[in-house]
């Protein structure tokens, strides 16, 4: 193949999020020595692995046509009920982990029934959960509380062979979702579902049953990033989660999945993770005002919406 047509071959075989990460880090290498450091990378990686349980939690959602804004809360309630009990229960730390786990996806598995029952919005219901959640939290607290076991702190700052460990956890849960959603069965109905609901169930697909499990998925997925969270606060933070249902959203979307669903590519929305961390990580480094922050990631989701645009026509006509 002459070599301007594998170059071509390339550049559109790969997600345009991977060109923007690519150009993200040759930006920061170039213009910042503090950036370059290894420490630095690792910083990168280990502040990105929330918003990566998160999004791809939030991708099975949206892969589905639906919708989850109740993740941000659900993070900060996780937080403060996993810290709380450590410091209340010390010899109880595997259970108390599991129990969160648990917890997570009980919250998800009730929001996918109660839309399934009421036929309310996504966006509706999840919202509302959205403040039932808050509203816990600060019947619990209104401050920082309690602290932090050895395994969370090893889980948020701890190393394996150098690489961080909740790095590795997202690679772990990344490949999991990139089989279900991109091999599995489960996945290929809820992307038929995210196509076309009404198709999909006129053809036998268990939609409710797709509802519950993706968003069980997501509050499983939120509880482990609330517990990484909680390692890298040390202590449970009310407000650890406000925003991050967002962040997941633009992440997703930054990773090529329309939000009306039916196309979803998990390595792309772990690229568009790191790109946001990467784009975050520079613009503290050049010491921008937390605003200017705001209106660039508001910025960066337009255009990624914007961008895929063409596509949707295209599968749409």
């Amino acid at each position: 193949m002459h070599p301007i047509r594998l170059v071509a071959s390339v550049y559109y075989t790969l997600p345009p999020i991977v060109w923007a990460l690519l150009a993200a880090i040759s930006f920061g290498a170039l213009t910042n020595q503090q950036f370059r450091t290894a420490d630095n990378v690792m910083n990168i990686l280990e502040q990105s692995a929330t918003l990566a349980f998160l999004a791809i939690g939030q991708a099975f959602v949206i892969a589905g046509g639906l919708i989850d804004l109740s993740v941000g809360q659900l993070v900060g309630l996780v937080t403060v009920i996993a810290a709380m009990s450590f410091e209340a229960f010390p010899g109880w730390g595997a259970a108390i982990i599991g129990g969160c786990l648990v917890f997570g996806a009980a919250i998800g598995l009730i929001n996918g029934e109660l839309i399934n029952r009421l036929r309310m919005p996504p966006l509706i219901l999840t919202f509302g959960t959205l403040s039932v959640l808050q509203g816990c939290i600060f019947m619990l607290t209104d401050r920082s509380v309690g602290t932090t076991i050895p395994a969370i702190d090893f889980l948020a700052h701890g190393r394996v062979l150098g690489i961080p460990a909740s790095t590795l956890l997202v690679l772990i849960v990344a490949a999991v979702a990139f089989y279900a959603l991109q091999r599995s069965v489960f996945g290929w109905h809820l992307l038929a579902m995210g196509n076309n609901a009404s198709s999909s169930r006129k053809a036998g697909l268990s939609i409710h049953g797709l509802t519950r499990a993706a968003y069980a998925i997501s509050g499983l997925c939120a509880a482990i990033a609330a517990l990484v969270l909680a390692g890298r606060l040390g202590t449970g933070f009310p407000n650890a989660g406000s925003g991050l249902e967002l962040d997941a959203i633009v992440a997703v979307v930054l990773g090529g999945t329309p939000l009306k669903g039916g196309r979803v590519n998990v390595l792309a929305i772990v690229c568009a993770v790191l790109f946001l961390g990467t784009v975050n990580n520079l613009l503290n480094l050049y010491q921008v005002p937390a605003f200017t922050q705001i209106l660039v990631k508001g910025v960066i989701v337009i255009l990624a919406i914007l961008s895929d645009r063409p596509r949707w026509a295209t599968s749409a006509g």
